[in-house]
């Protein structure tokens, strides 16, 4: 597992959540709500998985 994004997160990130971010005013704020986003697109990738290892260990 690893604590990368993936490409369709980049992704995500430079061209959807950027024109959100670009209406916020304060820099500490812009920096603050990438990193806020990035944290929580990797926790769900931990979250898949965790989920998807759970699953084929059950199988086993």
């Amino acid at each position: 597992m690893s604590n990368n994004l993936t490409l369709e997160q980049e992704f995500r990130l430079a061209v959807k959540y950027s024109k959100q971010i670009k209406q916020v005013k304060n820099i500490k704020s812009k920096k603050l709500l990438v990193f806020t986003l990035k944290r929580m697109m990797l926790q769900d990738n931990r979250i898949k998985f965790f989920i998807h290892h759970q699953n084929l260990n059950n199988n086993d």
